[in-house]
Formats: C-alpha cells, structure tokens, sequence
C-alpha cells in the first residue's frame, strides 16, 4: 500500500516536473511565433501604406497637372504642353433626335489639341424622341473650344472606383465632361468628349 501510495506520488511528482519543464519552452515557441506574426502583420500594414501614399502622390501630382489644365481650359489659353507627343481622341455624343456619333482617332500631337481635329464619326440614328434614321459616317471638325463654349461650369470630379491616372473634368451640368487619361509622366495620352442628352 504505501509502495504503491509512493509510486503515485512520484509518478505525480514526475508529471509536474515534465510540466513546469515544458511550460517555459511552449511559452517561448508561442512568444516567437507571436512575434513573428506581428512582425508580418506590421511589414503588411506598412507595405499597405507605402502602396497607398505611393497611389495617393501619383493622384495628387496628377491632380495638379489636371488643375492647370482645367485653369487653361477655361481661359481658353494653349493646352498644348499638357499633352503628350502621341495621343488619341474619342468622340461620343448622344442626342435624344440622332442617337449616338462615335468616333476616334489616335496618333495626334500635342499641338493639335489647340486646333481643329478632323475626326470620322458614325452616327447610328437610333435617337429615342425622333424616327428613327438610317446610320451614316461623315467627317466632323473637333474644336475644342467650341465644344466647351456653353459649359457653365468648369470642375474636376472624382467618381467612386476610379482608376488611377484618369481625371474627370465637368461643364455643362453633369451631362458634358472630358475623361483625361494620364502616363507616369503626367502627360495626357487619351481624352474623351463625352456629351449626353439628359433627356
């Protein structure tokens, strides 16, 4: 009886060793392991920051360029030099009696934006207050300024979801606007004209 009472109690004994031994080591493997994660979890969250302040500076910079941009649009100076050597123009209208013209053309300089663009557009004839008329495709003279002439406001806008490099640029109401699309250079290399009918 008392052999088998001693037994228990080193066998108890040697439990308890075993545990308080293996206690430290586990809180150790834990406190790495710990520590590691952290350490991720913060090269996340500063990696995270670095890629938005990165995003945040290239929106800003573009931002800026599309400021002075807008600045010249409404004085009606040379924009020009805010365009790069190789762009493309789109051209979509929408008219309640037409339909819908399309066009595009690429491959313009810089310059041209200052001028009258030739543009070959096709108009569908599908207008939803008119009857409806056969399509057809016809030379159209882009000019800029004459396009922007009624706007009665002139303002950068900025939509939900909206990639990077892209500026929206708004006049007349919310139903003409230009959709800028800029390179890491800060130089426009498409702009669309876009013009609804609001109906």
């Amino acid at each position: 009886m008392i052999k088998r009472k001693l037994s228990i109690i080193t066998l108890f004994g040697f439990l308890t060793f075993l545990i308080s031994c293996n206690s430290p080591t586990n809180n150790n493997v834990n406190d790495d392991k710990s520590t590691k994660d952290k350490e991720m979890v913060d090269e996340t969250v500063i990696d995270s920051k670095i890629k938005n302040e990165s995003a945040t500076e290239i929106k800003t910079q573009t931002n800026s360029k599309a400021s002075g941009f807008l600045t010249n649009l409404k004085t009606q100076e040379k924009l020009s030099s805010f365009f790069d050597g190789n762009w493309i123009l789109i051209y979509h209208e929408d008219n309640r009696c037409d339909g819908s013209t399309d066009g595009q053309i690429d491959n313009l300089k810089s310059t041209q934006i200052d001028s009258i663009i030739k543009l070959q557009v096709k108009n569908d004839g599908n207008g939803w207050a008119c009857e409806k008329r056969e399509p057809k495709t016809y030379d159209l003279d882009f000019d800029l300024r004459k396009k922007i002439n009624g706007w009665d406001r002139f303002e950068i806008t900025n939509h939900e979801n909206q990639e990077e490099n892209i500026v929206y640029v708004v006049g007349a109401g919310e139903s003409d606007y230009l959709k800028l699309y800029y390179n890491d250079k800060n130089l426009i290399v498409k702009l669309e004209y876009r013009s609804e009918d609001p109906g």
